[in-house]
């Protein structure tokens, strides 16, 4: 893969490099945003703008109806809910979300799929559970209308004024079942082992609106980039087969028991597909943050109601931190070949705000790898040639097939 994809990414990508190179990693856009293309650099000031965030004022606040106006530091949520994921990434709660990834694929296996739009469902819907556990139909379907409305506003990016209306309907039904949800664990003390769970507790100090705006912004976690990256590898499995062969080995050599436990040793090739796989395409290019107040790092400075700009598809395409940066070689994550590239990997997002949920995230890319490879076959269509589009994210076009199963799961 030594071409680029498109033209587009061609001008934005030589463009950027050229200008750091000529004027170093930080750099002057108009509007008062300031581009900050060193890793250690973005970290910082990133950092510095992220410490004295606080949990959001919701309209009870701007009308006065609060008891306490304890402000709430976006540090302590985001340890509550890092936490949760490392839990909710122990093996039986694994063994559930391989089943629903399984189940949804199985329904769906045997006439032709958009294989981009197949995969960030299969993702993203199988993933409710862990946020709120025991939904009822109806409010199952309220949430997996919000994952329609991101959807379209992420992937499809349809704006359209219709669309908008549709889509805060669907906002506006998710909320009302969150926040049911929530004042029935609260009134009848009902536990379960999910996102809301951990929230439950801060609902006396920040009242449940706020609690149920957390829960929503862990929804919208969900209902992106994990979607979208399982994309990316179904794509790099129907462009490089040798790996998905790679792949298929390992996980076929483990039960699912094993297999959700995720012995990483055994699974080696798998896990530098996925981490190549997230180099070459991440997430997001580039985010660009609003400045909450003055910052001054190492004499950068960015303005209050300024913004900066980093960038994921930067620093993981940087000749001065990669060996044939465009090059797909998960071999380049080999003991032996590694490169010391100075905090250049941000899979899940730069530090100050990784993705609180990238416990449960890594765990259910390897088991989505273990799906394609173990329990289905994908027969990709070649008119027209699947391509990658890389406009802001990277998603595969043209990506349609047929997933069949490979026969009876491994035990």
């Amino acid at each position: 893969m030594t071409e680029r994809t498109t033209n587009a990414e061609v001008i934005s990508i030589d463009h950027l490099l050229e200008r750091v190179r000529q004027e170093g990693p930080v750099l002057d856009f108009q509007g008062d945003v300031v581009g900050i293309f060193d890793p250690v650099l973005a970290v910082k000031v990133d950092k510095a703008n992220t410490d004295r965030l606080t949990v959001p004022d919701s309209l009870i606040d701007f009308l006065g109806l609060r008891k306490s106006r304890d402000p709430l530091a976006w540090s302590v949520v985001r340890t509550v809910l890092i936490e949760q994921s490392g839990r909710l990434s122990q093996p039986e709660h694994l063994r559930g979300l391989y089943s629903r990834m399984q189940a949804f694929l199985a329904q769906r296996a045997g006439s032709v799929r958009n294989l981009s739009e197949l995969s960030w469902w299969t993702i993203s819907q199988s993933l409710l559970p862990m946020l709120i556990d025991g939904l009822d139909e109806a409010d199952t379907d309220a949430l997996i209308g919000e994952q329609k409305a991101r959807y379209n506003g992420i992937v499809l990016q349809n704006f359209s004024p219709w669309q908008r209306i549709v889509d805060f309907g669907r906002s506006r039904r998710a909320a009302r079942a969150v926040s049911r949800q929530i004042r029935q664990r609260l009134r009848d003390g009902d536990r379960r082992e999910d996102f809301l769970q951990s929230l439950l507790p801060l609902a006396e100090r920040i009242g449940t609106d706020r609690v149920a705006y957390l829960v929503s912004v862990v929804l919208a976690g969900m209902s992106g980039l994990p979607g979208i990256t399982a994309a990316s590898l179904a794509y790099a499995m129907y462009r490089f087969p040798e790996w998905r062969e790679r792949i298929r080995a390992e996980t076929a050599a483990l039960s699912l028991d094993a297999l959700c436990a995720l012995p990483m040793r055994e699974l080696p090739c798998t896990a530098r597909f996925i981490k190549e796989t997230i180099r070459v395409w991440p997430g997001l290019f580039a985010l660009r943050r609003p400045a909450f107040h003055d910052i001054e790092v190492d004499g950068i400075r960015v303005k209050k109601d300024g913004a900066y700009e980093i960038s994921s598809y930067y620093q993981h395409h940087c000749p001065h931190y990669w060996d044939a940066p465009d090059v797909f070689d998960p071999d380049r994550w080999l003991a032996s070949r590694r490169q010391s590239n100075k905090g250049a990997f941000v899979p899940f997002g730069f530090s100050s705000r990784a993705c609180i949920g990238s416990s449960v995230g890594h765990a259910q890319l390897v088991l989505f790898c273990a799906l394609l490879t173990r329990d289905f076959d994908i027969q990709v269509q070649e008119q027209p040639k699947p391509w990658m589009q890389l406009e802001g994210f990277a998603i595969p076009v043209d990506f349609t097939g047929i997933v069949t199963p490979r026969g009876a799961a491994a035990a």
